[in-house]
């Protein structure tokens, strides 16, 4: 390894998203992105869902809040959808305040190319949509399932 990039990977150490703070698994997506409140920037669609671990009683305790991002084959090659993902995933470990719940981000076409400052205000519009629909304050605010339940296949 160089002297440069090690240098590049020290500062950086430590600053990125634990697993806890992470949701991983697809149906932990299906179910922030079923239920959850949604909200649409030009460059992101947010998914806002509950955090679980409800911490009553006896209860589990809460969760942190957690992030997941998507980046569909429409976003671009393979490094436009990572380079779009890196950035959503920055923008949420910078920002000061953060909803509670998961947080399930979608990248749309151009989100890799936009400037910063135009993806920075896209993500605060629509987590901002998303927390307001979430707590059923927004217009339309979503009641069910958005998709179908399939025929189980025998």
């Amino acid at each position: 390894m160089s002297a440069v990039c090690s240098g590049r990977l020290a500062g950086r150490r430590g600053e990125g998203l634990s697993k806890t703070e992470r949701v991983r698994r697809s149906p932990e997506f299906r179910t922030v992105m079923d239920r959850g409140g949604r909200g649409a920037g030009d460059l992101v669609v947010a998914f806002l869902g509950d955090a679980g671990g409800g911490g009553g009683a006896g209860g589990p305790a809460p969760r942190r809040s957690r992030l997941g991002v998507v980046a569909s084959r429409r976003v671009g090659s393979a490094v436009a959808r990572n380079r779009a993902k890196r950035r959503l995933r920055e923008i949420y470990r910078r920002s000061p305040e953060r909803p509670d719940g998961d947080l399930v981000l979608v990248a749309r076409r151009g989100l890799a190319e936009a400037p910063w400052a135009e993806v920075a205000r896209s993500y605060r519009a629509a987590v901002r949509w998303a927390v307001r629909r979430a707590d059923g304050s927004g217009s339309r605010a979503r009641r069910g399932s958005r998709r179908p339940v399939r025929a189980s296949r025998s």
